[in-house]
C-alpha cells in the first residue's frame, strides 16, 4: 500500500481526536447605524504634582518626577518668540532658532546629529510667536550626555557663515514654494491685513526680502539678547530626583549667564473692521477661504467654552459646517473652525477650501451657521458629543513624558496654573448651552470679519454680490517660483 504523507496522516489524527465540529456562534445582533454611538465617559487624568526650583544663573526649572520608565524629557521655553522681530527683520527669532542645532564653537552640525545618535537622544529648536523652545528626551542614563549637548547648543552656537547661506537659501525656497500652496498664500495675506501693526502682524518665517537682508550678525546679537536664563524656563519630565536634577543641571549650564532685557512688546491691537481680499490665481478649481474675527487670549477665562463652542461649530466630522457644507450640500471636502488664541490676543478661523462654482453659496451657508450658533442654544446631545471630542482626545497629549512637558511649557508661555491641566475636564464639563451662545455671540462677530479667498477671481467674485463680507479687494495672487536649475556644487575653497 502506497504510504500516506506525513501531513495528512497528522491532520487525520488531529480531526480524529477533535470529535463533531464545534457549533457555529450564534450571529452578533445588526449594528444600529441610524444613531451616532454614545461615548462612554471621559478618563480620569491627573498630572503629577510639579516642583519648583531656581539656578544660580536665575533659570526656573520646574520638574515631574516618573519613574515608570527611565526617560526624561526636557522642554526649555525662552522668551525670544516673533513678537521681538525687528521691524526690519520679520522672521529673525524663528531664523536664529533654526541655526541653533546647525553647530556651535566645539561641534559641527554633523558631529551633534552624531552625539545624539549614540545615546539614542533627540533635540529640536524653534521658535513661535510667544516664545521659543530647545526640546530634548533622551534614556535617563544617558542624561548626562545629553545636558552637554543641550548646553553647547544653547550656549555656544556659532551661526558659521557657511551654514548660515544654506539655511538662508532652505528659507527661502521654502518661502517660494508657499506661493503655490492656497492656504500658505491665504495665511499670509491675512496676517498681515488682521493684524496691521500688532507684533503679530507678520509671517513667523518672515519674507523674501528679510530673509535675503539677513546677516549672520544679525542671529548672533538676537542669540546674545533674548536666549538668556532669566527669561526662561526648563519643564522636565521623567525619571530623575529633583536634588539629582538641579546639580546636574548646575553643572551643565554653568556657562549660561547674562540677563535679557524686560519683554517690553506693545500689543496695539488694529481696530477690527470688515474687508474682504481676493487672491487672484487662474484656474484655480477651489476657493480657498479663510474668515476671521476677534478672538481672544490664551489666559482668558472664556477660553474653555470658546473651545467647545468652535467644536461644535466646525471642530471635526460631526459638527455643524461639516454636516451643512459637506454632508448636506457637498460644497467642500473639509471646512474647520479653529481659536488661535495666543499670550497677546487671538483669532476665532473658519478655514477650508469650497469649489469655486459655489463658493458664494457655501460662505452664505456658513454665516448662517454662524448666526445660528450665536443666537439659539446648542441642544444637550450636540453639546455632550463636543465636549466628548475635547475630552476623550487629552490623556492621549499626557501619555509619554514628552507629551507631558509639552502642555506644560503651555502653562509657562501663557502663565497658567500648576493645576490647570487637573482642572481643564471639570471646566469643559461645566460649559452649558448659554455658554457656548454667550462666547459665540462675543468671538463670532461677523461685523468684524476679515476674509480672504485664494480663488479664481472673476468667476468668484460675482458670487458674493449680497453676502456681507465689506469691501472687496483684489490682488494678483504672487506667482509660483519657476523651476531652478542645478547649479555646480561650490568648491571647498570658496567656503
Amino acid at each position: 500500500m502506497r504510504a500516506r504523507p506525513l501531513a495528512l496522516v497528522l491532520a487525520l489524527a488531529i480531526g480524529a481526536c477533535a470529535g463533531a465540529p464545534p457549533k457555529p456562534a450564534p450571529a452578533a445582533p445588526p449594528t444600529d447605524r441610524s444613531h451616532v454611538p454614545v461615548p462612554g465617559p471621559a478618563p480620569a487624568l491627573k498630572v503629577p504634582r510639579q516642583e519648583h526650583f531656581q539656578l544660580s544663573s536665575g533659570l526656573r526649572v520646574r520638574l515631574v518626577e516618573r519613574h515608570e520608565l527611565p526617560i526624561v524629557a526636557l522642554h526649555l521655553v525662552v522668551d525670544a518668540g516673533a513678537v521681538h522681530d525687528p521691524g526690519q527683520r520679520p522672521g529673525l527669532a524663528s531664523f536664529t532658532a533654526a541655526m541653533m542645532t546647525e553647530g556651535t564653537k566645539r561641534r559641527s552640525a554633523t558631529r551633534i546629529s552624531d552625539d545624539l545618535g549614540f545615546i539614542g537622544a533627540s533635540l529640536a529648536a524653534g521658535a513661535s510667536f510667544d516664545a521659543a523652545s530647545l526640546s530634548s528626551a533622551v534614556l535617563s542614563a544617558h542624561l548626562d550626555e545629553l545636558l552637554d549637548v543641550l548646553a553647547d547648543v544653547l550656549v555656544n552656537p556659532s551661526f558659521l557663515r557657511g551654514d548660515f547661506r544654506r539655511v538662508q537659501d532652505q528659507r527661502l525656497v521654502s518661502l517660494l514654494q508657499q506661493r503655490a500652496i492656497p492656504g500658505a498664500a491665504a495665511a499670509r495675506a491675512f496676517t498681515t491685513l488682521y493684524w496691521g501693526d500688532h507684533p503679530y502682524g507678520h509671517w513667523l518665517q518672515g519674507t523674501e526680502a528679510s530673509v535675503k537682508a539677513t546677516r549672520r550678525e544679525d542671529l548672533v546679537r538676537f542669540h546674545a539678547a533674548r536666549w538668556r536664563p532669566n527669561v526662561s524656563e526648563l519643564v522636565v519630565v521623567g525619571d530623575v530626583s529633583a536634588n539629582d536634577l538641579k546639580a546636574k543641571l548646575e553643572k551643565a549650564l554653568a556657562g549660561w549667564k547674562g540677563k535679557a532685557a524686560p519683554s517690553l512688546v506693545a500689543a496695539v491691537a488694529k481696530p477690527p473692521r470688515l474687508q474682504t481680499l481676493l487672491l487672484a490665481k487662474r484656474g484655480a478649481p477651489q476657493a480657498f477661504v479663510m474668515m476671521g474675527m476677534p478672538g481672544l487670549p490664551r489666559s482668558s477665562p472664556d477660553y474653555v467654552a470658546a473651545e467647545v463652542a468652535f467644536q461644535v461649530l466646525g471642530g471635526g466630522t460631526s459638527s455643524r459646517i461639516f454636516r451643512e457644507l459637506r454632508e448636506k450640500h457637498g460644497y467642500t471636502y473639509g471646512m474647520y473652525a479653529r481659536v488661535e488664541a495666543r499670550k497677546l490676543g487671538g483669532a476665532s478661523l473658519v478655514v477650508g477650501s469650497v469649489k469655486a462654482d459655489v463658493t458664494g453659496a457655501a460662505l452664505k451657508a456658513l454665516l448662517q451657521q454662524i448666526a445660528d450658533l450665536r443666537e439659539k442654544p446648542v441642544s444637550q446631545g450636540e453639546l455632550d458629543v463636543a465636549r466628548n471630542s475635547l475630552l476623550l482626545s487629552l490623556p492621549a497629549d499626557f501619555a509619554i513624558a514628552s507629551g507631558i512637558a509639552g502642555k506644560l511649557a503651555e502653562e509657562v508661555v501663557y502663565g497658567l496654573p500648576d493645576d490647570y491641566w487637573d482642572g481643564f475636564a471639570a471646566q469643559v464639563a461645566r460649559v452649558s448651552p448659554e455658554d457656548v451662545r454667550r462666547v459665540a455671540e462675543r468671538y463670532l462677530d461677523t461685523s468684524k470679519l476679515t476674509t480672504v479667498l485664494v480663488c479664481e477671481a472673476d468667476a468668484v467674485r460675482p458670487q458674493l454680490q449680497g453676502l456681507p463680507l465689506g469691501p472687496i479687494e483684489v490682488r494678483r495672487a504672487a506667482p509660483a517660483p519657476a523651476p531652478a536649475r542645478t547649479q555646480a556644487a561650490e568648491p571647498a575653497a570658496a567656503r
